[in-house]
This record gives C-alpha cells, sequence and structure tokens, in this order.
C-alpha cells in the first residue's frame, strides 16, 4: 500500500466498515468503503470528463463533509491534484474571500473548481474574476458515471496541494507527494495511535480543508481502515455539544480540536446537554494546530468527568502542512505533562523550572514520530543543548517537498536538509515544548517577549474572550516609542471600561514588568483569524496602525500616558 490510492483499493476490497456523515438536518448517510471507493471513481471520472487530465490541479470549494470526501478521493483516483479551499464564510467577506480564492486558483494554476450551486450563486462574479483559466464546474453536474479508472499513481507523484491558512503571510501551497502523505498518514494511525479498524471510530468536525482534518481524519484512518463520523463544522460551531454527543451515540474513540474548541465546549455545554452522556469510550483527544493552554485542558477535564471523560485521554500533539501533518505525538495513556519555566529566563532563551505563581506553563507535545527528528537551533544554526530555546526544525520521511512554484521561499523554509518551521521551542531531553512563533516576538527595550503568554494572561481577565485577544508591539504617539498593544474582544457594557482597562494593565503588570501602553477593546467576532481560527497577528497590527478594528461599544478606551515598558 505504497499510495493513498492503493490502500483506498486495499480498503474497498477487506473492509466493510463505515464512515457516517452527519448532515445539519440531523439526518445521516452511512458509507461503507467499498461505496466509499465507487463514488470516489464516480468523480474521478466526473472530473477526467470536464477536461482534467493526470497531474492537472482541481480546486475543491466544498463544505459538507458527505461530497467533499469522495470528492477528494476522486481527485486522487483520477491520478489529478486536489487543491482543498475553504468555504467563505459570510456576506460581509466576500471581497476579501475572493481575492484569497483568486490568489490560490491562480498560483495553483487549478484546471477546475468543483462547488456547490449554492456556493456558486453566492459568491456570482467573484469566480468568473478569479481565475477565468480555471474551469468553474458545479457538483450537481459533474457527470459521474460509474467505471473503473485504472490509474496507480507512484509515490514521488504529486498528491495534494495543501495551501497554508496566511496567518503570517499570503497562503503559499505546501507540495505534498504520495509518499509523502502515506508516510505521515501510516505513522500517525500505527505509530502515535495504535489505532485498529476493529476497535476504533474516529469522530471529527474539523474543516476538511485543513491539514488537521483532511490528513487526520480522511486520509490517515483509510491506512488502518478505521471508519470516522463526520459533521459539518458549522454544526459544532452553532452547537458546540453536537461533539460530544456524537462521541457518545456513536462510541467514539479517537478525536483532535485545537485549544478553542475545549474551552468553547467548556464554556457552552449545559448541564442539560452533558446529562445522560457516557464518554468513557473516548481514549484519544487530541489537540493541536494552535497553542495549548493546560488550565483550558484542566478545565474540560474537570466539567466532562461526570460522564466518564478520562484527562488520561490528552493527546497533545504538533504538527504544520509543511510537515504533510503531524510531527510528534504525546505518549498514550498519559495525564497531561507541563512545564512550568520563570518568564523572564524564557525571554532570554533559557527554559529554567520555576514553582513561582506567575511561572509560565507550557504543555509537552510528546516526542517525535519515528523517522522524524527534531533540533533546537539557535539563530546561526548551531543546535542548543536541553531546556535551551531557539527554533524548531525538523527532518523526516513526511516533509513536503516545498512549496508551489516558488523556489524562494522553499530554500528559505526547506534549505539545507530540515525544516525550519519558525515556530520556537525547546527540548527537555525528547519532549518537545512548543513557546511562540519566531515571527510574532515582541522586542521591548532590548528583551524579547512571547505574544502567547501575555495573551494568556489578559484572558484570565473576567471579561476579556478566551483566545480572543492580540499582542503585539507598536509606535505610539507623542514619543513614537515601541510600546505594548493589547487587542482584545469583549462583550463590554456600559461603564465597565475603566474597570476592565485596570484589571488587564495590573495583570499584565504583575506578572511580566509590561506597562501596556493601549487597550484596545473590539467585538467578538472580530479579531482577525484565519480561516482555521488563527489568530493573525500581523493582520490585527495593521489594521491596528491604519485604524480599521471594530471598536467594541461606543469608543475605543485609550491610555493617556506615554507607555513605559520595564523590565
Amino acid at each position: 500500500m505504497s499510495t493513498l490510492v492503493h490502500a483506498l483499493r486495499h480498503a474497498a476490497a477487506t473492509s466493510r466498515a463505515e464512515h457516517v456523515f452527519l448532515r445539519p438536518d440531523g439526518t445521516e448517510r452511512r458509507v461503507r468503503f467499498d461505496e466509499l471507493f465507487e463514488e470516489a471513481q464516480g468523480y474521478g471520472a466526473g472530473f477526467l470528463a470536464e477536461g482534467a487530465r493526470p497531474g492537472d490541479r482541481v480546486a475543491l470549494i466544498v463544505p459538507d463533509p458527505d461530497a467533499f470526501v469522495p470528492a477528494f478521493l476522486g481527485a486522487l483516483v483520477a491520478g489529478l491534484v486536489p487543491v482543498p479551499l475553504y468555504p467563505p464564510s459570510s456576506v460581509i467577506k466576500l471581497t476579501a474571500y475572493g481575492s484569497t480564492v483568486s490568489h490560490v486558483l491562480r498560483k495553483a494554476g487549478a484546471k477546475l473548481l468543483l462547488l456547490p450551486r449554492s456556493q456558486r450563486e453566492l459568491l456570482g462574479e467573484l469566480l468568473t474574476a478569479a481565475a477565468p483559466e480555471t474551469r468553474i464546474v458545479e457538483i450537481e453536474a459533474l457527470p459521474r458515471e460509474h467505471r473503473s479508472i485504472d490509474v496507480s499513481p507512484r509515490p514521488d507523484d504529486v498528491a495534494l496541494l495543501q495551501f497554508t491558512s496566511g496567518s503570517t503571510s499570503a497562503p503559499k501551497g505546501v507540495v505534498v507527494t504520495h509518499a509523502q502523505l502515506a508516510a505521515n498518514g501510516r505513522s500517525i494511525m500505527f505509530d502515535g495511535l495504535r489505532a485498529s479498524g476493529d476497535v476504533d471510530r474516529g469522530v471529527s468536525w474539523l474543516p476538511l480543508y485543513h491539514d488537521m482534518g483532511l490528513i487526520g481524519f480522511v486520509v490517515a484512518p483509510i491506512f488502518a481502515l478505521v471508519p470516522v463520523v463526520f459533521l459539518p463544522t458549522s454544526s459544532f460551531i452553532r452547537r458546540p455539544s453536537s461533539w460530544l454527543a456524537a462521541i457518545h451515540k456513536h462510541r467514539g474513540t479517537i478525536t483532535f480540536a485545537p485549544n478553542f474548541a475545549y474551552a468553547l465546549a467548556t464554556r457552552a455545554i449545559k448541564d442539560r446537554d452533558l446529562a445522560g452522556w457516557d464518554l468513557s469510550c473516548l481514549r484519544v483527544a487530541g489537540c493541536g494546530a494552535e497553542p495549548i493552554s493546560a488550565p483550558v485542558l484542566r478545565a474540560f477535564a474537570d466539567r466532562f468527568a461526570p460522564a466518564g471523560f478520562r484527562e488520561t485521554a490528552y493527546l497533545p500533539a504538533y504538527g504544520m502542512a509543511e510537515a504533510t501533518l503531524a510531527l510528534s505525538f504525546s505518549p498514550l495513556g498519559r495525564t497531561l505533562r507541563t512545564d512550568r519555566v520563570d518568564p523572564r529566563a524564557l525571554e532570554l532563551g533559557e527554559a529554567t523550572p520555576s514553582t513561582d505563581e506567575n511561572a509560565a506553563e507550557i504543555v509537552g507535545c510528546g516526542v517525535a514520530l519515528p523517522g522524524t527528528e527534531i533540533r533546537i537551533v539557535g539563530e546561526d544554526g548551531s543546535v542548543l543543548g536541553d531546556r535551551k530555546v531557539g527554533e524548531i526544525v525538523v527532518r523526516g520521511p513526511s516533509i513536503a517537498t516545498g512549496y508551489f512554484d516558488d523556489e524562494e521561499a522553499t530554500k528559505a523554509t526547506f534549505g539545507g536538509g530540515f525544516l525550519r518551521t519558525g515556530d520556537l521551542g525547546y527540548l527537555d531531553g525528547d519532549e518537545l515544548f512548543v513557546s511562540g512563533r519566531k515571527k510574532d516576538l515582541i522586542i521591548l527595550r532590548g528583551r524579547n517577549y512571547f505574544p502567547q503568554d501575555i495573551e494568556t494572561v489578559v484572558a484570565q481577565v473576567d471579561g476579556i474572550a478566551e483566545g480572543g485577544c492580540v499582542a503585539f508591539a507598536s509606535k505610539l504617539p507623542p514619543s513614537d516609542e515601541e510600546s505594548l498593544v493589547i487587542v482584545a474582544e469583549a462583550p463590554l457594557r456600559e461603564g465597565r471600561f475603566e474597570a476592565l482597562e485596570a484589571a488587564v494593565k495590573e495583570r499584565v503588570y504583575e506578572t511580566s514588568g509590561l506597562v501596556v501602553g493601549k487597550l484596545v477593546l473590539i467585538r467578538r467576532g472580530t479579531l482577525p483569524r484565519t480561516s482555521s481560527g488563527k489568530v493573525r497577528r500581523a493582520e490585527t497590527k495593521r489594521r491596528f496602525v491604519e485604524g480599521e478594528l471594530s471598536l467594541s461599544g461606543e469608543r475605543e478606551h485609550v491610555d493617556d500616558h506615554r507607555a513605559e515598558n520595564e523590565g
């Protein structure tokens, strides 16, 4: 089974397990692996009938998992290169969305764009202008004759283009070969999860146009013959209880989610929803894709312990699209491992253990998957020792080939034999601890500060939305000196600006010695984010500088004195 296509054929021939597609209206559709393979062949035949040829790129804007999964696999079965794209989230953002789609379609040189009729009607002329050379095909009109397609991709053939979410720059197309896809999929299932189709069932609401949902729940399970229950992402966002209800009903054993989802479920799910659930079936509750908060995971574990959830199910992990997906997994069945370190020493590049109440608590992300090597390097590229903070660099069989049609970016990120992740972290023995993003460092008066540490502290203030704040440095008048700026989402009532500002400033100063130069409070849901939900610090800073932020209430509350960043 050297490629996913071979694995899918094997699954179709040997397994009677069923994927379950849950729909927004509450109905469900069950599809065996053999039926899924037949549907994939139908989509593949349709793409070929529309003029695509092996090697061509086929873009997919398909929000419904029921259609996305067979369409994605159909492109692979036909020897095509799928390019998943996220669907538009609201009419208000259509112009910006059209710009992103245009960039991706042109950069990928997409031959076809597949989408449902409802999306075509919504997007209208934006698509026509986005990429004139791309043929737009509606799912409802795609000819899907059921015939055998005899295409056997080679391991070195390109399998898909994963476009990055664009949290720090314009989206880039990560080139993943069939060999890299198979290496990561198999390692996730067999090395990381030790999964078996006889006993395991995945449950996922994750978007399928991003690596965690796509590789983790569409691709990898096929190698282990593990069936999956797919929920529409919109169902989870509207009703977080649908995620855990599906785990209970379908006896899910494996699920993954970013940190924010655990926080949202803890906050939004009511006692009446929880009553009657049995979550003891869940042996793996993975967490990754964004900074992991130990207090958030502890709160989730406490909240759902009465329903049988066990903290030993947690599996913090580390990965990225440039590595296909996973790089490190925590050991199965282990309680949450965290490291409490001196935040000031951390800023100087040392992960010094601390018992102080204001110590930074960093969640361990486990050890490298077999065949993958993780190093921590300094600015000069030298390898650093244990508990020394530097850039995380990696190499292994699932590291992508590079960025599509972008030689300069490929050389900068993939050159030298190791993938430069742009993330900062340290090793304690074999255990990886991720402390922040290199590009996001806040430098004030010659000292380095991790924005995630400041944001975690701010989120602890009552009234600030969990995961809804961004910290960065910017020049402020009248002195034009670099000062600390915090932008935070907060549902404020009249008269609470002063109290909230005072609480944020006090908390930040007592934990870091920094004076907040400016606090900007914005409406919930207006913080710039990527399509995968990550905060966009650079874009937030740009909007702040240009006065484009959507303020909470009738005014922006501004610090009247000049910021003096101490420490």
